[in-house]
């Protein structure tokens, strides 16, 4: 089967099943729903998934790219790590589904969310003869190689491009790590006798707080291969931004033999988030001019404990020129003023750079395609 067929087949087996599972739920007095406010089924465990998928098909150019099925002609019948298009062709058709104004809720059974291996790479030098040019020498041989490996257009959304730097102090060894992400774990840092007195407990933590404790200078504990030097200092920067920028925050931990939750409250900026304090110094993205602003977009909160909890999603739609916000809890959804957007259990945060283009809406998006059929 090429992969044109196994895409389209996996396609209408997946809109034949929410087809029928919409004609055997549907009540007789359902209403047609607004585009973008379609739950999705909890299989029992895949509430995770489901917030996960909210968030993704309310992010710009992602839900671009699945309801025009424009990833289709993309498709590469002869990479064994791949599906084959199973996965494409079952996510286009909960996307159209889901911008559909049709269907109060979709059942995602039908796949699971994979992502492609990351592609990183080693440079070495001479601390005194590095220079900004070597590493953008560097930066360039690596991205050369990264077309080859984990190119796509989807991955071009959410790319993050990360830059570690560590030197010997003694013999200057240098070495240079050019290293691809989807998302930034970030853990949550400890702010030192910082107390709330009207509930004496810790006052949320910042985000900005977390970020600068990831991206702060640090030592690393290792050999020196040319002179056996312990404790290198090391450095981490972004050397490329993305468009859609997701952290994670490290709520989950193995500590003494089994996983524990860290449920301390996390506040954060909804509007302009900056990056630019991240980004190296030799960054082409500094002469190009890329903004380094975002705007959320999208909120995956977790209640609960490590052995037992639920998942649930706080996401602007991608239909509204407002600030509409909804709260979707599987099946169920609500809209959310806009002072209840946040929550300090956010597990998992969604950011799009504020001049990301969004000319077209959901809607547009189906209409083109039909203009095309």
């Amino acid at each position: 089967m090429s992969s044109a067929s196994r895409f389209d087949a996996y396609y209408e087996d997946c809109i034949n099943e929410i087809e029928e599972l919409y004609d055997r739920d549907r009540g007789t007095g359902d209403e047609e729903m607004e585009t973008g406010m379609t739950g999705l089924i909890n299989q029992g465990y895949s509430c995770y998934v489901n917030c996960v998928l909210q968030s993704l098909l309310n992010t710009p150019k992602f839900a671009f790219l699945y309801i025009l099925k424009a990833l289709k002609p993309y498709i590469n019948p002869n990479n064994t790590r791949g599906t084959k298009g199973a996965l494409t062709g079952s996510l286009s058709a909960v996307a159209d589904c889901f911008w559909s104004t049709r269907y109060k809720s979709v059942d995602t059974k039908e796949f699971l969310v994979t992502w492609p291996v990351n592609f990183a790479q080693d440079y070495s030098g001479n601390a005194i003869t590095i220079t900004s040019e070597t590493i953008a020498r560097y930066a360039n041989d690596y991205f050369t190689k990264q077309k080859k490996y984990s190119s796509s257009m989807v991955n071009d959304i959410f790319r993050i491009v990360l830059c570690t730097s560590t030197s010997c102090p003694i013999c200057l060894l240098t070495r240079i790590n050019f290293e691809e992400l989807i998302n930034l774990s970030v853990s949550l840092a400890v702010e030192d006798g910082k107390t709330d007195d009207r509930k004496h407990e810790p006052p949320p933590i910042n985000l900005i707080t977390c970020l600068n404790k990831h991206f702060e200078p640090s030592t690393m504990e290792r050999s020196c291969p040319k002179c056996g030097k312990q404790d290198f200092p090391r450095s981490l920067y972004f050397w490329r931004l993305p468009e859609v920028l997701i952290l994670h925050i490290k709520r989950f931990n193995f500590v003494a033999g089994e996983t524990v939750k860290d449920s301390r409250e996390i506040d954060f900026p909804v509007d302009d988030l900056d990056m630019k304090r991240y980004l190296h110094p030799a960054s082409p993205d500094h002469s190009k001019g890329i903004i380094t602003l975002y705007s959320l977009y999208a909120i995956v909160a977790h209640t609960g404990t490590a052995n037992t909890g639920h998942y649930t999603a706080r996401v602007k739609n991608l239909d509204r020129s407002t600030d509409f916000w909804q709260l979707f809890d599987d099946l169920d959804r609500r809209e959310l003023k806009y002072r209840d957007v946040k929550t300090s259990a956010a597990y998992m945060l969604y950011y799009a750079r504020n001049a990301m283009d969004k000319a077209m809406s959901p809607e547009q998006m189906n209409g083109e395609k039909k203009q095309n059929a």
